[in-house]
C-alpha cells in the first residue's frame, strides 16, 4: 500500500486536465516545490474542489502513484481565490514570481511565511503587496544586492534604500508613502534582477501593467 504524508501548501498554479482532474502546482513548507494530480475534483459535487484552487493554502495528503504525486484529501486553511479583478491579478502575479524563482524539493519556510503574508494582504485589498512582496522574496533567495551600499546605483535615493530595507525586515508598509515615480524605479529593479535570474519574461506583470494603465 502506498503511503500517504499530509503537507502544508500553497497552491501557486492550477491546471484542468482530463475529463474532471486538476493538475497542481505546488509550495510546500515541507518539501518546497512539488506536483500533483487531483482527479475528479472537477465533477459536480467533489468533496476537494473548493480546496484546490489557486492561491489558497491547503492541508493536502499526497501518495505517490505510477504516474506521480496523487491528491487523497484536501482541506482549505485560508480564503477563497480572490473574486475582484485587482486582488487576484495581484495574487497572480506574485505566484507566477514565486514559481519562476523556485527550483527542486527544498524546504524554504521563511519563504513560504513570506508568502502566506502577502496572500493574505491580497485578501485585506493592500494597494499593491506585490513589489513589497518581491523586494522580500528577492532577499530571501539571495538576489537583493543590499541597496544600502550599492555605489553603483546612484538612482536610488536615500529613502528609496530605507524602503528597500525596510521590505527586507518584513515591514511592507515602508513603500506606502513613497513618490511613484520612486515606486517605479523599483519596479524596474526587481525585473530587471527577476529577469536575470530567472532567464524569461513574466507574463503577469505585462497584463496587471496594461489593466492599471486603462
Amino acid at each position: 500500500m502506498a503511503h500517504s504524508r499530509t503537507y502544508e501548501a500553497i497552491i501557486l498554479k492550477a491546471y484542468d486536465v482530463g475529463e474532471a482532474d486538476r493538475f497542481l502546482i505546488l509550495f510546500t513548507r515541507e518539501r518546497g516545490k512539488l506536483t500533483a494530480r487531483a482527479r475528479g475534483v472537477r465533477k459536480p459535487g467533489s468533496r476537494m474542489g473548493g480546496h484546490v484552487l489557486p492561491f489558497q493554502r491547503s492541508s493536502l495528503t499526497l501518495v505517490e502513484g505510477h504516474a506521480g504525486l496523487l491528491v487523497v484529501a484536501a482541506q482549505r486553511k485560508s480564503p477563497s481565490t480572490p473574486s475582484a479583478i485587482l486582488p487576484f491579478l495581484h495574487a497572480e502575479e506574485g505566484m507566477e514570481i514565486l514559481a519562476a524563482l523556485l527550483h527542486g524539493e527544498e524546504p524554504l519556510p521563511e519563504i513560504f511565511d513570506c508568502t502566506q503574508s502577502f496572500l493574505d494582504a491580497c485578501h485585506e485589498g493592500l494597494s499593491d503587496p506585490v513589489l513589497p512582496f518581491t523586494i522580500e522574496i528577492l532577499h530571501l533567495f539571495g538576489l537583493l544586492p543590499d541597496v544600502r551600499v550599492m555605489e553603483h546605483a546612484p538612482q536610488l535615493s536615500p529613502q528609496i534604500r530605507a524602503a528597500v530595507h525596510a521590505c527586507t525586515c518584513g515591514e511592507w508598509n515602508a513603500l506606502a508613502d513613497l513618490p511613484k515615480n520612486y515606486t517605479r524605479t523599483l519596479k524596474t529593479l526587481c525585473n530587471d534582477i527577476l529577469a536575470q535570474s530567472t532567464g524569461t519574461t513574466l507574463r503577469t506583470p505585462l497584463i496587471a501593467a496594461a489593466l492599471m494603465d486603462k
